[in-house]
C-alpha cells in the first residue's frame, strides 16, 4: 500500500467510529434476543420430551449465537481502538503540507508556494522562476537563492513523507486488525445452527478481504453493521468496560461445580466481606452478589494484587489502562463507583464498583461469563 496526500484526506475516522458502534449495538441485541428467548423457554410450564428437547435446541442455539456475539465485539474492538491513531496521523499529514502550500515568516518570500505533490514530493518551481526575475541580484546570489529554495522544499518534502509513512502504518494496523476480526465473525456465523434443523450450518464463501482502499472511503459500509471498550488484566485475560468478549448466554443455566470456583482466604475474603455490606447498603439484592464469582474473577484478573495497573494492551496504549483488584478501567469504575468509595486502586472500592457494573450488564455475579465458564469446567474469560 502505498498512500497519497489525498487518500489521507479522504479518511473519515468518525465513519469508522459510528461502525464500531453498530457492530456493538448488534451484538448487544443479540445477547438481550438470547437472553429473552432463554427466558421465555425456562419460565414455560411444560415439561416431558418436548420441553427437554426445547431447553436442550436452546442452550445449543445460545452457545452458538453467544461466538457471534464475542466475535463481533472482537470486531468492534478492532474498529475503535484504531481510530484514534487515524485522526492522529490524517491530522499529520495535513498539517507537514499546510506550511509548503501557504509558507509564512522568513519562507513568505518569494510569495509562491511550494508546489506539492500528491505523493509528497516538494519542489520550488515557482519560487526559483521569481528569483531569476529579480533585479538587482546577481548570477552568483540567484544560483545561492534557488539553491536555498531547493533545500526548504527538501525539508517540507521529509516532514510530509514522514508524516505519510505514520500513516499508512496506522492503515495498515487497521486493516490487519479488521480483517483478523471479521475472520472470526465469519467463522463463528459458519458455526450457527440450522433455523429448522439445528444442525451446523455449511460457513458462507469469505468475502473479499478489507482493502487500503476502504479505509480512505468516506462512504463505504462495514460487511457486518450491528469500541466500548474492552480492558485486559496483567494475566492476558480480557476484562470489562461496558463489553465482554463472551455472552452468558453461552450457559445461562447454574448448572456446572461451585467447587471449580474460587474461595475467598485472607486478604480477598476480608475485602469482599467489606464489599458485600456496601453494596447491600446501596440496595443491591443479596442473592445477586457471590462471594466466591468476586473471588474467581480477582484471581483471574490481577490474582489478588489490588495495585496491579496494566500497563501493555491497547487500552493502556490508549491511556485508560485496567487497574485494581477487578481491573477496571476509569470511566467504568467512575460509572460504577459509589459516594465514599471512589479510589479505583482500593481493593474495596474496586470491589464494589466492578460488582455493580457486573451485576448491571448480567444480571448478578453468578452469570458472569469467566464465572460460568470456570463453574462448568472450562476456560475463564474476561468480563
Amino acid at each position: 500500500m502505498t498512500l497519497t496526500i489525498s487518500n489521507v484526506e479522504a479518511w473519515n475516522p468518525a465513519a469508522i467510529t459510528t461502525a464500531g458502534t453498530a457492530v456493538g449495538t448488534t451484538s448487544t441485541s443479540l445477547d438481550k434476543a438470547l437472553g429473552d428467548a432463554d427466558h421465555t423457554i425456562n419460565n414455560l410450564t411444560w415439561d416431558g420430551n418436548a420441553a427437554k428437547a426445547a431447553r436442550t435446541r436452546m442452550g445449543t442455539e445460545k452457545t452458538r449465537a453467544s461466538a457471534v456475539s464475542g466475535a463481533l465485539l472482537e470486531l468492534q474492538k478492532a474498529l475503535s481502538t484504531h481510530v484514534e491513531n487515524l485522526t492522529n496521523t490524517r491530522k499529520a499529514v495535513l498539517d507537514a503540507r499546510e506550511p509548503a502550500l501557504h509558507p509564512t515568516g522568513k519562507e513568505a518570500t518569494p510569495p509562491d508556494p511550494f508546489e506539492v505533490a500528491d505523493n509528497g514530493v516538494v519542489t520550488a518551481t515557482k519560487r526559483k522562476d521569481y528569483i531569476d526575475k529579480l533585479q538587482g541580484l546577481n548570477d552568483g546570489e540567484k544560483t545561492w537563492q534557488k539553491c536555498f529554495q531547493d533545500l526548504l522544499a527538501a525539508n517540507h518534502q521529509s516532514k510530509i513523507t514522514g508524516a505519510l509513512a505514520q500513516a499508512e502504518s496506522a492503515a495498515t494496523d487497521l486493516i490487519t486488525a479488521v480483517n483478523t476480526a471479521k475472520g472470526k465473525v465469519d467463522a463463528a456465523y459458519g458455526g450457527l445452527g440450522d433455523p429448522k434443523l439445528g444442525t451446523t450450518a455449511p460457513a458462507p464463501a469469505a468475502p473479499t478481504a478489507t482493502s487500503p482502499a476502504a479505509v480512505t472511503s468516506n462512504t463505504s459500509t462495514p460487511h457486518y453493521q450491528t469500541t466500548s471498550h474492552s480492558s485486559h488484566s496483567g494475566n492476558g485475560t480480557s476484562s470489562h468496560n461496558g463489553t465482554s468478549h463472551y455472552s452468558n448466554a453461552a450457559f445461562s443455566d447454574r448448572g456446572g461445580s461451585d467447587a471449580n470456583l474460587s474461595k475467598p482466604s485472607g486478604n480477598v475474603a476480608e475485602w469482599i466481606k467489606q464489599a458485600r455490606e456496601i453494596l447491600i447498603q446501596e440496595g443491591v439484592p443479596a442473592d445477586q452478589i457471590d462471594d466466591n464469582a468476586i473471588a474467581t474473577i480477582i484471581e483471574h484478573e490481577s490474582g489478588g494484587n489490588p495495585s496491579i495497573v496494566n500497563d501493555w494492551d491497547s487500552n493502556a496504549a490508549a491511556g485508560h489502562p485496567s487497574k485494581g483488584l477487578m481491573q477496571t478501567i476509569d470511566s467504568t469504575f467512575n460509572s460504577y463507583a459509589v459516594p465514599g468509595h471512589t479510589d479505583i486502586l482500593n481493593p474495596v472500592d474496586n470491589i464494589v464498583a466492578a460488582s455493580r457494573y457486573a451485576i448491571h450488564r448480567y444480571g448478578s455475579l453468578s452469570d458472569v461469563p469467566g464465572v460460568v465458564a470456570v463453574r462448568h469446567g472450562g476456560s475463564y474469560v474476561g468480563y
